[in-house]
């Protein structure tokens, strides 16, 4: 919500008539009906505290629908806590004249409705804090886009992919190779199938995938050692231990997903191709990665035109395994949920320049941590130089990770 004009109203700027009817403030909110209200307050850390207070709610009858806490920003040793309630207005008003006894910058808040005007959606915001103020902000927004509200809601669009899936390009290795076709389309029909709880559908890989993956597996590791960030070489020996990572074999997604899990919360799920960069950003808003499970043409192991399960499982999956890392995925995640496509550009180029092909110095070196060194040897053997750089952002990279 893009808040593009705010007033503050005193004893010398009062909103008129009209503009107290529009607002729909909790002021006008006749006593003997039930709206939706919002209580912010802070509570010093201390055994009780947050007991003494919910005990407020509970003696005025109030219906508590929602709760939230975080440490406090602005003062030490304390917890801000916003609850969303249902209740009539002269409960709302004793609980705010009772909590400011116990708790610290008590503040109510309610959202009038939403109007069209001009092309755009208007709404309000009231505020009253302790000192009675009453501040009422003018929120002029647009339709923000859908998102996801649930872990379940990544179903409507996990099968919605930008390119690739079982469709190839005639440039791709595998375009002229009717066996690879079928099989990037039993991978796609896998991942068009698949819902959230299920198990994931483990793969019977041919001799040739197997091949193409040990190739890739056996040079990569050579470099892993002396190119790879120390967090990256932290976890895949327990990748190897846990996952059964190893050059004959490919490594099955609910295998990786169990352990990532008792790692750091993130899981996986199948996708059959690209997704646009709002879905597979809103994907690790919930801790979810999607991932592929086809493997590029054996024709071309040192090149793949989209991410394939190789990228997947050995350039992204390490990090995820990290706590700090997993944290800065999902907040990008969470960044991305209802913005606008300007944002959503700004955090896929983001992702594009530290995820993908980052680099970070460690111990007086450049090691990479970007998925796209870390799954290609090809890259990885050329030298970390700052003489060519690459500023070019390439959404294809991106898109499914």
């Amino acid at each position: 919500m893009d808040s593009s004009r705010s007033e503050i109203f005193d004893s010398d700027k009062q909103p008129s008539v009209k503009s107290r009817y529009r607002m729909n403030t909790y002021l006008d909110v006749p006593e003997d009906k039930t709206g939706k209200f919002y209580l912010l307050f802070t509570l010093k850390e201390r055994i009780g505290e947050l007991i003494a207070s919910l005990k407020v709610f509970e003696a005025h009858g109030i219906n508590i629908v929602h709760i939230e806490s975080r440490p406090s920003r602005s003062h030490a040793g304390c917890y801000e806590f916003l609850i969303e309630c249902n209740a009539m207005d002269k409960q709302v008003k004793s609980v705010f004249k009772t909590l400011q006894d116990i708790a610290e910058n008590v503040t109510i808040q309610t959202f009038g409705p939403i109007h069209e005007c001009n092309g755009a959606m208007i709404s309000y915001l009231q505020a009253i804090n302790n000192n009675n103020n009453i501040i009422i902000i003018t929120v002029i927004t647009d339709v923000v886009p859908w998102f996801p509200k649930k872990i379940k809601d990544l179903d409507l669009f996990a099968d919605r992919v930008l390119t690739y899936g079982s469709e190839l390009d005639a440039d791709h290795p595998g375009f002229k190779d009717e066996v690879y076709r079928k099989r990037r389309q039993l991978f796609a029909d896998i991942a068009h199938n698949y819902r959230h709880g299920q198990p994931i559908p483990r793969i019977e890989y041919t001799k040739e995938e197997t091949e193409t993956w040990g190739l890739i597996y056996k040079e990569l590791k050579k470099l892993y050692p002396t190119h790879a960030c120390r967090e990256f070489n932290h976890i895949f020996p327990l990748l190897e231990q846990n996952c059964g990572y190893s050059e004959k074999c490919i490594p099955q997604l609910q295998d990786v997903s169990d352990f990532l899990k008792e790692c750091t919360g993130f899981t996986v799920r199948p996708v059959a191709g690209l997704l646009s960069s709002r879905d597979f950003l809103a994907g690790l808003a919930f801790r979810v990665f999607h991932t592929t499970q086809y493997i590029r043409h054996s024709s071309a192991p040192k090149y793949t035109p989209e991410p394939d399960v190789c990228h997947e499982l050995l350039g992204h999956v390490p990090l995820f395994a990290d706590p700090n890392f997993a944290q800065f995925s999902q907040e990008i995640g969470l960044s991305s949920l209802g913005a606008p496509d300007e944002v959503i550009q700004k955090l896929a180029t983001l992702y594009w320049f530290t995820v993908e092909f980052g680099l970070c110095e460690q111990e007086g070196k450049r090691k990479a941590y970007g998925a796209g060194l870390l799954s290609s040897f090809g890259e990885l053997q050329v030298p970390f130089l700052f003489k060519r750089l690459s500023t070019i952002f390439r959404s294809v990279y991106f898109s499914t990770a």
